[in-house]
């Protein structure tokens, strides 16, 4: 336990734990050891693939599957870049490609759906207009229709407007300003003081000059955040990729079509050193920018 030294005395510093009674002790140990059970329920699956996947087919089926490989397969990760495909016939999309397909979609997608919303947010919370409060409830409203209610109209439209399964379906809608997003961006903004904008335009600042110089560079913090927590989601998405985008798939949607002709093919370890493939930069992303979502969220403007 470290020392404290106060006026020439040495005093025991004490933690928080040892100043709490018996009942708040025994209550934050029972806490403790049910987060300790869900981070262990977390952990249990991901190293259970990534022991299957260098295993043989023989081995997996035949083995017990809890247990460490017998014989370590690592040519499984190469083999998941030759039999990983997407489609059948003429249509065969390789792994290298499905790699291609999704970071162009989390790219393109991300920057796009992360910067709308900042700017919406960003004119909702700070200018006044016509029709402000009744397109602030529709977006409310919309947002509360069920995404499987509408998929047979978005599909109508896409086709409609000749954005079905093309790389623009990714741009278009992507480019919607709403959705939780944006709630969030103008929550902060209204918490960001206007003086910042009162200054600038003394000195003659328009209103592109005050966003672009002064507002956008404060909400930079949580844009980023939401270009992380989007690449995360982007780069496992697969739902909307199979309904819309069937010949551009990504990793997670060519991994999901696989699934089943592993099953027959006798490729499930293949399979699995897909999956790592795909979980590698996901937790990358979470291990290295955890501390800066958390961050990011709780940040404000100018206080008093």
């Amino acid at each position: 336990m470290a020392k404290v030294v106060y006026n020439g005395k040495v005093i025991k510093e004490q933690s928080v734990l040892t100043q709490r009674t018996k009942g708040e002790k025994i209550f934050f140990a029972i806490v403790f050891a049910v987060f300790l059970i869900q981070s262990i329920s977390l952990f249990f699956p991901l190293i259970w693939v990534v022991l299957n996947s260098f295993k043989s087919f023989a081995e997996y089926r035949g083995g017990n599957t809890f247990s460490f490989p017998k014989v370590w397969e690592f040519a499984n990760y190469l083999k998941a870049f030759e039999q990983l495909e997407y489609g059948a016939g003429d249509r065969v999309i390789p792994f290298a490609e499905m790699i291609f397909n999704t970071l162009y979609y989390v790219v393109v997608c991300d920057t796009i759906s992360a910067f709308t919303p900042l700017v919406t947010g960003y004119v909702f919370a700070k200018y006044r207009f016509k029709g402000k409060t009744l397109i602030f409830s529709l977006a409310i409203f919309s947002m509360m229709i069920p995404t499987v209610g509408t998929t047979a109209s978005m599909i109508k439209i896409l086709n409609f407007l000749q954005l079905y399964d093309t790389p623009l379906y990714v741009w278009v809608t992507a480019a919607g300003g709403f959705g939780a997003t944006f709630l969030v961006f103008s929550s902060y903004y209204k918490n960001v003081s206007w003086s910042y904008a009162e200054a600038a335009m003394i000195d003659g600042a328009g209103h592109y000059t005050i966003f672009f110089k002064i507002m956008l560079p404060q909400g930079l913090p949580l844009f980023w955040t939401y270009i992380i927590i989007g690449a995360i989601a982007g780069w496992n998405e697969y739902y909307s990729i199979l309904l819309y985008l069937p010949n551009y798939p990504t990793i997670a949607a060519g991994l999901f079509n696989y699934k089943d002709k592993a099953y027959r093919k006798s490729g499930l370890p293949i399979f699995f050193a897909g999956l790592v493939y795909s979980m590698i930069p996901s937790i990358i992303l979470f291990s290295c920018f955890s501390d800066k979502i958390l961050v990011s969220l709780s940040i404000g403007g100018l206080k008093g």
